[in-house]
């Protein structure tokens, strides 16, 4: 026995030497050992890692469940009936549910998706293929998603869904009310929450990666709840084009930091970055603004020598393949190819083609900037050679919106953006409560830091006395080692910044980035001077700081408690649907438009999605409803449109959110000569109804006309 087990023991010995040379029946008997969780958290980064995800988990599930509380104490959602949901989805929120219950309410998908497709509703009587004009893909798949799932329930008899009657009090009649991802409106707005619960987790995921290490992520996400009335509106405005679109820029900004650090990027990651890409791109016209500064920050790493030509190249790639993709998808969108991001790509292109012929003018300085001036030049000069020679004039009012902002110039188009608050310059309330909360300032502490790093490095390459005597460990030290995603990421928070400043909307891209620097006040990368424990010292003051002022801010969303009504649209809108045919044609303000559309599948002129050069012009022509033009002129224009009723809305004919904004003041600008002359809403809402209009019902806040 005992020379048994010397034998067994000399076979032991013989299986770790083959394990360890990776030779032997031995070595492959290796695959077929089991798996231990235990045994894989024993390394220390692999504990990390598990750690990192599970946490990004955790706080992903809590941030979806608060938004979902937000919402419901916003609305009290859960006690309205069907039409009062849809109601509360004002203008472009409506327009774009409208198509999601076009594609559940078709007796087929196939159905649906002509309906969509070939549109003859929306801009009557022109048809048009909305999947190419307004990002609808993700209606679409929950479309889909929903009869699949209805179909599964009714297959084992099941509902999905609690229905309970709701009685509403102040005379009015009693509702049904259904809850549970049965019921259509909870199936379209619960993966929305579920999708932005995600994004806290991303945000957890890239402020550890980058360096800021679990603590730092923390305080990542601490200052998005802190700050979380600037840093989303998920919460108000479900349906909105970046509610689905947000998300999906912070996990691509997570995979194109991971392709900066790594040492040889992969394919993978290149298709990563390129999925993440369409996939932020498709739901959001406004997506191709923030693709293109992020490809001004990378050319900036660039020319730095931050980041190598290979890397770029990946990333360039990637970026250009999803541009494509989109542009399949979206049927040929022409935006897509006359859009600054577009114009760049290509501008990149072209420069890196050029790299040795321009490497010959030897003096880094005046290389780089030669290349930056090039880029500029070439960019703009594409934008405009492409829309000029495919006559593509959708995005015009883009530039005039960006000329009213920084001169007098103004015109309809341009004032009915600027005089919307989300279109106005970012006032002092965002970086005050930043500031209050100490996010923005750790965050600038981290810039500053970044900055003088960078500035160290260029220093350096610049001044270096003799280049040929670098050591080894000088060569080995290349420029993405040193840094090349912190320059990055200063740079897009720069861009971010600046997009926030010009319309305030885009603040969306910018607060959450701010919460993400503020977490690398935990990079030891950053901040090696400190030690380990005092860093971790410094992060919990940070925390407690914020959370100051920053728990306050949770505790007044949380208490804030409303309740969706408006009984006086409810009443148009069943007197529509009951005193109005089918096809009938209307004519309105945008989000009246929008409401008609939704809640009584009546024909529409115009909507509130105004990025279309053809609806700008139809638009105009209806708002001279709120002009002070003859009542003729009015009746002649709709007439031509195919307009047979109208409605107007009081609150439209009001005075606008400030001087110059009215309805009536926005007129003014260009029809010179009516000015001082009464708009005609105003009229017809004192009773002075033209006879070419006979007025067929009214409340307090709507009317409706029908064209003699």
């Amino acid at each position: 026995m005992a020379r048994r087990r010397k034998d067994d023991k000399k076979d032991t010995s013989t299986k770790e030497t083959n394990r360890a040379s990776g030779k032997g029946k031995e070595g492959k008997g290796k695959n077929r050992e089991r798996f231990s969780l235990a045994a894989y958290l024993r390394t220390e980064q692999n504990g990390y890692k598990f750690t990192a995800i599970l946490i990004a988990i955790v706080v992903s599930y809590f941030h979806g469940r608060h938004l979902s509380i937000l919402f419901e104490n916003d609305r009290f959602f859960s006690h309205l009936s069907g039409l009062e949901r849809q109601m509360s989805f004002r203008t472009e929120m409506g327009l774009y549910y409208s198509y999601y219950k076009t594609m559940i309410d078709a007796p087929s998908i196939g159905v649906g998706l002509s309906s969509i497709v070939y549109d003859n509703v929306t801009e009557y009587p022109s048809t048009i293929n909305v999947l190419k004009r307004f990002n609808l893909y993700p209606e679409l798949m929950l479309g889909v998603g929903f009869r699949s799932y209805a179909g599964f329930l009714s297959a084992f008899k099941r509902t999905g869904k609690q229905c309970y009657s709701i009685n509403r009090g102040k005379g009015l009649s009693p509702v049904a009310s259904c809850e549970g991802m049965g019921d259509e409106m909870y199936f379209y707005i619960n993966p929305i929450f579920f999708l932005n619960g995600v994004f806290m987790g991303v945000v957890f995921l890239l402020t550890a990666y980058l360096g800021g290490g679990i603590f730092g992520g923390l305080i990542a996400v601490a200052g998005f709840f802190f700050n979380h009335s600037e840093a989303t509106r998920v919460q108000w405005t479900p349906p909105l084009r970046e509610s689905f679109a947000v998300p999906f820029l912070f996990m691509q900004l997570l995979a194109v930091t991971h392709v900066i650090r790594s040492n040889r990027p992969t394919q993978r990651q290149c298709i990563l970055v390129t999925v993440l890409t369409v996939c932020f791109m498709l739901p959001w016209q406004f997506a191709q603004f923030a693709l293109f500064t992020q490809t001004l920050s990378l050319f900036g790493c660039y020319v730095l020598h931050f980041l190598p030509t290979q890397k770029l190249k990946l990333l360039v790639i990637a970026q250009t393949i999803a541009l494509g993709v989109n542009f399949v998808l979206q049927f040929g969108n022409p935006m897509l190819l006359t859009s600054f991001y577009a114009a760049c790509l290509l501008s990149v292109w072209i420069l890196l083609y050029s790299e040795k012929a321009l490497l010959k003018l030897k003096v880094w300085p005046v290389i780089a900037c030669v290349q930056v001036a090039l880029l500029i030049g070439l960019t703009v000069a594409s934008k405009h050679l492409v829309a000029k020679a495919f006559n593509i004039a959708d995005d015009a009012h883009i530039s005039d919106i960006l000329r009213a902002k920084f001169t007098d110039f103004k015109n309809f188009h341009t004032l009915l953006y600027t005089c919307a608050a989300e279109f106005d310059f970012l006032g002092w309330e965002n970086p005050t409560k930043l500031s209050y909360t100490l996010a923005l300032p750790a965050a600038c502490i981290v810039l500053f830091t970044i900055f003088v790093r960078v500035a160290i490095a260029v220093f350096r390459e610049l001044f270096y006395e003799d280049q040929s005597k670098k050591s080894d460990d000088d060569e080995n030290e290349e420029s993405t080692k040193l840094g090349a995603e912190f320059l990055y990421h200063f740079l897009q928070n720069l861009a971010f910044l600046g997009m926030a400043v010009l319309i305030m909307r885009l603040k969306l891209f910018y607060t959450p980035h701010v919460c993400i620097l503020a977490g690398l006040l935990g990079s030891e990368k950053l901040f090696g001077v400190i030690r380990g424990n005092h860093r971790l010292l410094l992060l919990f003051l940070l925390f407690g700081g914020m959370a100051f002022n920053g728990y306050r801010n949770v505790q007044q969303q949380l208490s804030t408690q409303g309740e969706f009504s408006d009984v006086e649209q409810e009443e148009m809108v069943e007197w529509v649907r009951n005193n109005t045919a089918k096809d009938a044609v209307f004519a309105g303000s945008m989000p009246g438009m929008a409401g008609i559309k939704l809640n009584t599948q009546r024909l529409i002129v115009m909507h509130p999605h105004y990025e279309d050069v053809g609806v700008r012009e139809r638009t105009k022509k209806v708002y001279q409803l709120y002009s002070g033009k003859p009542s003729e002129q009015i009746h002649a224009t709709l007439r031509q449109m195919g307009v047979q009723y109208v409605l107007m809305e009081s609150r439209q004919c009001q005075r606008g959110p400030r001087d110059g904004c009215s309805m009536k003041e926005i007129w003014d600008v260009e029809d010179v000569g009516n000015r001082g002359k009464p708009p005609f809403c105003s009229l017809v809402f004192q009773g002075k109804v033209p006879v070419q209009f006979k007025k067929l019902f009214q409340n307090p806040s709507y009317l409706i006309l029908k064209l003699a």
